[in-house]
């Protein structure tokens, strides 16, 4: 399964219509989605009445982003240092794509410029993706290690969720957050087959996971997945969403 079809299936199991509804689009605006993918969220965005901008790194995601929603235009850019005109957008959405940056309060700086005076900025993003139980306090320990590997190598904050309200604070924006009910990431009692092949497809992608865990991969692998459908299984995972609102 490609990358955009993976994106794609996941598509049903987020509450997005919350978040849309949480996000305080109106007609005309001109918004920037950034991580935009394979355009899914953008083609909401515009049905929604925005004028989107999307941006990402990914070429091929690009090109079915520009397939998928015509009416949005699409840009090819690495978003830590990405160019577009200053203070001339209404709004910024971001969907799972802040925790790649470790120094996202230096980032969000930066994106913010491209903000006009009156704007709002909305993120969706998770918080300790591996925070699910049963799992043994071994593998538990071992994925903190994992987290702050990740964190200090400058790769991925699991822990990112949680951080971004305070970082729209600190930037001036009065925020309100609202946790998401998530059927793969954040759900209790045991995952249908459908989300276990997905979370197997995730692990095998993770090749910063599987250098990490080195030989006992395989068994992390198999204990995560038997915790994930087992049925007093309980996720100490989040999915949140923040809005921050600059008048």
């Amino acid at each position: 399964m490609s990358l955009s079809e993976e994106y794609r299936r996941q598509l049903k199991w987020r509450d997005w219509e919350t978040a849309f509804d949480h996000c305080p689009i109106s007609k005309g605006q001109r918004v920037l989605d950034l991580g935009c993918g394979p355009g899914d969220l953008s083609k909401i965005l515009v049905q929604r009445g925005a004028v989107v901008t999307g941006i990402d790194s990914n070429k091929q995601l690009l090109e079915i982003a520009r397939n998928n929603c015509p009416e949005a235009s699409f840009l090819e850019m690495n978003l830590n240092s990405m160019q577009v005109e200053a203070h001339s957008y209404d709004g910024i959405w971001c969907s799972f794509s802040a925790a790649y940056f470790t120094n996202f309060k230096d980032t969000f700086f930066s994106w913010q410029k491209a903000l006009n005076t009156k704007s709002w900025a909305c993120f969706t993003e998770i918080d300790d993706l591996f925070g699910h139980i049963p799992l043994s306090k071994k593998s538990q320990d071992r994925l903190v290690e994992f987290y702050n590997q990740s964190f200090f190598a400058g790769r991925y904050d699991f822990r990112s969720g949680h951080k971004i309200e305070s970082t729209l604070r600190d930037c001036g924006f009065k925020v309100t957050t609202k946790l998401l009910k998530d059927k793969e990431l954040s759900f209790d009692g045991p995952a249908t087959q459908e989300v276990l092949t997905a979370w197997a497809e995730r692990l095998n992608r993770m090749q910063s996971l599987k250098l990490f865990f080195g030989n006992d991969f395989d068994a992390f692998k198999e204990e995560l997945l038997k915790c994930l459908s087992e049925v007093n299984h309980n996720s100490n995972c989040k999915v949140f969403c923040s809005v921050g609102i600059r008048n």
